[in-house]
């Protein structure tokens, strides 16, 4: 395991307050945290970690000793849907959980100062509180599912501006003392490389803050994942939620 990894395993190990060594060794486990059941397959790790409400587990449990198709946790990232997609349906109808109720899967992956991948552009710079009008500009040119995903709220953010057109933006945030991504490109330009341009500019600015910077995608958006990984991102584990709430009062 490599530094980057460890300290990665240890934030989500304390996000979810359960033991670092659940991440690599997967399992079920009680966890405090109300209102839904999680799932996570780390890269590398034998089998996924699943978290949830106490009176949740036996259901989890019975879905997976005998997940879909096995487990193929090494090379789950190059599974078409990620390692999650196959067993998510299942863990949800054991659930008595609608397929609404399930959020993702979302593939994470991180960056460090060894791994970004720089890319040099001089219409890349950073955004200043002048530029907020352009940002919601180019937020009412995209889809609405596509700018909600992004997570491009604000400022710090980073901008590959021609002129007096926003082009590309990738916002610069924290969850939970993570340094976090959002990422949107105007319809129109896509696959021109704008995208990676202001994510190497916004991760170089995380890495001022942390060894590791995190970026996440829904699974189903290729695109994203593909400039993640261009710009250096690794991928460490796909992670879905099942909202229970309801289910609990049935």
């Amino acid at each position: 395991m490599t530094d980057w990894q460890s300290e990665v395993g240890a934030w989500w190990a304390g996000r979810l307050g359960l033991p670092t060594t659940a991440l690599r060794e997967g399992g079920t486990y009680v966890a405090h945290i109300s209102g839904h059941v999680g799932m996570m397959a780390v890269s590398g790790a034998d089998r996924p970690l699943v978290y949830g409400p106490a009176w949740a587990l036996p259901a989890l449990r019975r879905v997976l000793s005998d997940p879909p198709g096995g487990w193929l946790l090494a090379e789950g990232d190059l599974l078409p849907g990620g390692p999650l997609t196959a067993v998510a349906a299942s863990v949800s109808a054991a659930l008595g959980a609608p397929p609404a109720a399930m959020i993702g899967p979302a593939w994470y992956g991180y960056v460090t100062a060894a791994t970004l991948t720089p890319v040099r552009s001089p219409l890349v710079r950073p955004l200043s509180p002048a530029d907020l009008s352009l940002l919601t500009r180019l937020q009412e040119q995209t889809p609405p599912a596509e700018r909600d995903e992004s997570g491009t709220t604000g400022l710090p953010a980073f901008g590959y501006l021609d002129g007096d057109d926003l082009l590309a933006v990738a916002c610069l945030g924290v969850w939970h003392e993570m340094p976090t991504l959002g990422v949107l490109t105007h319809p129109g330009h896509r696959g021109r490389g704008l995208a990676r341009a202001v994510v190497a500019a916004a991760a170089q600015a995380g890495l001022d803050r942390r060894a590791v910077v995190q970026y996440r995608a829904w699974r189903a958006n290729a695109a994203s994942i593909a400039v993640a990984r261009r710009t250096g991102f690794t991928h460490f584990c796909d992670g879905l939620v099942i909202d229970v709430e309801d289910q609990r009062a049935r």
